[in-house]
């Protein structure tokens, strides 16, 4: 008898145990389960970002070649227009000499301006400026 009590406080002792170690294992299967969850989250919202930055990079690709276009078509525009004005300078002498002419003294002076380092220094260089000379002959208004 006092064998089968033995063995029933042995089993009983081992009943606790595993209870309690289920107890453990169950916790640690419910932090598995939250972890993959959050993983799980994390995964999808990785994938969103990618999505989007692909989305991005084609916009930008093809933003990219519609300006090269542009540049292309513009390009095309001045180089027709440069031939034209070169053909027009060509054909008639009047225009080639009226290109060829140099600008007069005060008008050239009128393209002549320092190098300015801020936006304040070109605003303090106009309101310095000298005026312009008076006509010779006064005007018939």
């Amino acid at each position: 008898m006092k064998a089968m009590l033995a063995l029933l406080a042995g089993m009983a002792l081992l009943i606790v145990i595993l209870l309690l170690s289920n107890r453990s294992l169950q916790h640690d299967l419910n932090n598995a389960v939250q972890q993959h969850a959050a993983l799980t989250a994390q995964l999808h919202q990785r994938d969103q970002l990618i999505t989007e930055l692909n989305q991005q990079m084609q916009q930008r690709a093809e933003a990219e070649l519609a300006l090269r276009q542009d540049l292309s078509t513009a390009a095309q525009v001045m180089q027709s227009r440069e031939q034209e004005r070169q053909r027009s300078l060509h054909d008639n002498p009047q225009s080639r000499r009226w290109a060829d002419a140099e600008l007069p003294a005060d008008v050239s002076r009128l393209h002549d301006r320092p190098a300015f380092s801020s936006a304040s220094d070109y605003l303090h260089w106009l309101s310095g400026g000298q005026f312009l000379p008076g006509s010779v002959q006064p005007s018939a208004h």
